[in-house]
């Protein structure tokens, strides 16, 4: 699929457009499972005139295995983050929540590729364009989940290799990329927006380094202990 041009739409456009294609999809059959934090640096709110994050949402047919080969020619110009995704274990519905409420929601955290994929040319858009192509959500995979314990992953060390390359390494909470303020921020806008969250559900938590566009290569996520896997091929012939 060749990319679309991004026209101007509003942030409220863009939410409505999001909605909508996500309610089209459950309604083909296809199972909510989490949602995905956008834009939460500084510096990225500044470039696209925001006070605060963006997220979009998460299906069943999204979720890859740990370790699967994916076909380049399936996407369209695809670029791969790191991230920590945090697992719901209880339920949480609309209402007052502070962050350790929130957090003690949470029962897992898993190392995590997510795949950003975006219609627009060139990833050339508008904050309202960017929320109306579901903030380019395509593909997510997560690693071996664990236990949960704020105090315990406050911090997160974490490395990114392929062909024996390092691609990015760091330790978390940094500028922009801390995932607990992440991800509670993501908790308490979607409950605001009227969301019910469920046990199961997964938030990734935000990128901790610059989208990389992807090659056809192997990827290796350190995290947590653990190593996550994640093929590319250039087609799937």
């Amino acid at each position: 699929m060749a990319p679309a041009c991004g026209e101007g739409l509003t942030l409220d456009d863009g939410l409505q457009v999001q909605h909508q294609a996500l309610a089209r999809r459950l309604a083909a059959g296809e199972r909510l499972t989490g949602w995905k934090v956008a834009f939460a640096g500084a510096a990225a709110q500044r470039r696209f005139g925001l006070s605060e994050p963006v997220y979009g949402a998460l299906t069943d047919a999204m979720c890859v295995p740990p370790g699967a080969t994916l076909a380049l020619g399936g996407l369209v110009q695809p670029k791969l983050e790191v991230e920590l995704a945090l697992i719901l274990g209880a339920p949480l519905r609309p209402g007052t929540w502070d962050d350790a409420a929130l957090l003690g929601a949470v029962a897992a955290v898993a190392p995590a590729f997510e795949v950003a994929d975006c219609r627009w040319s060139g990833w050339r858009f508008g904050a309202g364009a960017f929320l109306a192509d579901n903030a380019a959500a395509a593909l997510y995979c997560l690693g071996e989940p664990q236990a949960f314990g704020p105090a315990h992953h406050a911090g997160l060390d974490w490395r990114l290799e392929s062909e024996g390359a390092v691609l990015g390494a760091g330790s978390s909470p940094g500028e922009g990329d801390a995932p607990l303020p992440n991800a509670c921020w993501a908790l308490r806008r979607l409950l605001a927006d009227g969301a019910s969250l469920q046990p199961g559900q997964v938030i990734l938590s935000g990128a901790l380094l610059p989208p990389l566009d992807i090659r056809p290569v192997e990827y290796r996520l350190r995290m947590l202990g653990t190593e996550l896997a994640l093929r590319f091929v250039q087609d799937d012939s």
